[in-house]
């Protein structure tokens, strides 16, 4: 008889109170508040969900620890940690006024002190071993709580050279004074670590010129994270406008060997990294993910290396993409899945066809790609080419899904062919965006008609997604239609400058009978139309 599950009931109470757990954001945007600094500015819904989870933990002896287990696993300041300590953990300074780049701020300045009793260090050490993430992404020297530069010294008297949070995976950590806050994350650096943002507030303005001791310190600083955090996977570093050369190199030669995702982001007009540096990157050899917002020290008349292989890079992000700045084009790696360009320059049809077939050569097991096109110089009365004539190349990467292009005021369009060419080629499709386009005088830059529609209907089986500037089909074009409706699965239909009703009526009766039109009214054909 096969061996049965069965949940005792600590099990069946660590599975409720799971329910309780934070999320951070729980899927919406971003807001202030949701990196809490204390009790006094926790949103209505966080407030409460903390306040039901304490009263539980005192509730009976079964609902301690899985309570205090969801209570304490996530935190988004140091001051409840350090406020179990009692008395001694004492405010020094009330609603100081601090002169900050977009204002005056108050804060409350609380002291660590550097001896504690052994019922505080024990009742310390309980807690700190529930925390598995901590949010600090905004520097204490912007909160309303912060310590006392002493404090941070107090902790290395404290704890010695064991962090802070024995069980810690996740941590964030903003700062903006390199003296105290910048080492600081020293003391939090569990060998559980698995996901660490470093985020440097080094100035506000591109004119501000970040000091040298963020200069000296950084580096040293992201060297010991590597030693320290032995299990890190994700580490990201917020630059802000500092030159990211050394710590490039500092990455290549002493990031852990689990070290599987980077993401090193520099402010705009931050010095470029310079192009050794940028080669590095080769040493990190199992590195899988790549975001890289910096521009690399090079123009057309820079000697290249023929390549910079990443065999195991499967997802690649950069800022911008030109002609002047070759470095990025020399990336290669056969198990690329996705690329992500944030601007790409067009200077003319050449250079977008060698770069289609460099990104074609280069990565031939591409499923992702999505890029945004504008004009190096204006282009006006350039003359205007098919995406099949620009791109054809792509066409080569037959493991394709999702198809994300954006334009303005470049002379490209996609018609009818394209789209048929694309169907053909890529069967795998379940996105394709080609709405968000526009030609030098602001004509459509994608036009779909009922061909290109029916080759997408018959080749794509997958297609869930579909967007384009324009649909325009004529009288003349139904007979083309099968006489038996296709059960095609495409669910939402984004058409930028309209569609008219009867078109869209016979779409949906004929090709796609999934597509939901949420609302019909007076002048909806004008655009832009969901369905």
């Amino acid at each position: 008889m096969a061996q049965q599950c069965a949940f005792s009931n600590v099990d069946v109470l660590n599975d409720i109170f799971q329910w309780f757990d934070y999320e951070l954001t729980h899927g919406h945007p971003v807001v202030d508040t949701v990196s809490y600094t204390g009790y006094d500015t926790l949103p209505d819904a966080e407030a409460e969900r903390r306040q039901t989870l304490a009263r539980a933990a005192r509730v009976c002896k079964a609902f301690h620890e899985p309570a205090l287990r969801v209570l304490w696993r996530q935190l988004g300041s140091l001051l409840p940690f350090f406020s179990l300590i009692g008395p001694s953990f004492a405010m020094v300074q009330e609603q100081e006024n601090v002169e900050q780049p977009y204002g005056r701020r108050s804060r409350n300045i609380y002291h660590l002190p550097d001896q504690l009793s052994a019922h505080e260090r024990a009742r310390l050490r309980k807690y700190a071993a529930y925390v598995r993430i901590l949010y600090l992404w905004r520097p204490p020297a912007l909160m309303p709580h912060d310590l006392t530069p002493e404090s941070w010294t107090s902790m290395k008297f404290l704890f010695g050279d064991e962090p802070v949070f024995p069980n810690l995976r996740n941590l964030q950590w903003g700062a903006q004074r390199p003296e105290t806050e910048l080492p600081g994350i020293l003391h939090f650096l569990s060998p559980t670590v698995e996901k660490l943002l470093l985020s440097c507030c080094t100035g506000h303005r591109p004119f501000e010129e970040p000091g040298i001791v963020w200069r000296a310190l950084l580096p040293k600083v992201v060297e010991e994270i590597c030693k320290r955090a032995t299990r890190l996977s994700h580490l990201t570093v917020c630059l802000g406008h500092m030159d990211g050369s050394e710590l490039l190199t500092v990455l290549s030669l002493s990031h852990p060997p689990t070290l599987r995702g980077l993401n090193l982001h520099a402010q705009y007009e931050t010095p470029p990294v310079s192009l050794s540096s940028f080669m590095s990157l080769a040493r990190i050899e199992d590195l899988e993910h790549l975001i890289l917002y910096a521009s690399v020290e090079c123009d057309s008349t820079t000697s290249l290396p023929s390549a910079l292989d990443m065999p195991r890079l499967r997802r690649l992000r950069i800022p911008i993409y030109r002609e002047t700045c070759p470095a990025y084009g020399i990336i290669t790696s056969a198990r690329l899945q996705s690329l992500y360009i944030h601007h790409m320059e067009y200077s003319s049809i050449a250079y977008l066809q060698r770069t289609c077939a460099t990104w074609a050569r280069s990565f031939p097991n591409l499923e992702v790609l999505s890029f945004w096109l504008t004009p190096s110089e204006p282009q006006d009365g350039a003359p205007t080419r098919s995406l099949l004539t620009a791109a054809s190349a792509l066409l080569d990467l037959h493991n394709m899904r999702t198809f994300i292009l954006h334009s303005v005021s470049v002379p490209l369009v996609i018609e009818d062919a394209d789209l048929a060419a694309m169907s053909e080629a890529w069967p795998s499709l379940t996105e394709l965006y080609v709405g968000g386009m526009s030609t030098p005088n602001n004509s459509a830059g994608s036009i779909a008609g009922m061909h290109g529609l029916l080759s997408l209907a018959t080749n794509c089986p997958n297609l869930t997604t579909l967007s384009v500037t324009r649909i325009v089909l004529r009288p003349e074009d139904v007979s083309v239609l099968p006489e038996e409706p296709l059960n095609h699965p495409l669910k939402k239909l984004e058409v930028i400058r309209g569609v008219a009703a009867h078109a869209y009526y016979l779409m949906r009766d004929k090709l796609f009978p999934r597509l939901n039109l949420r609302r019909l009214e007076s002048g909806w054909q004008d655009g832009p139309y969901y369905a």
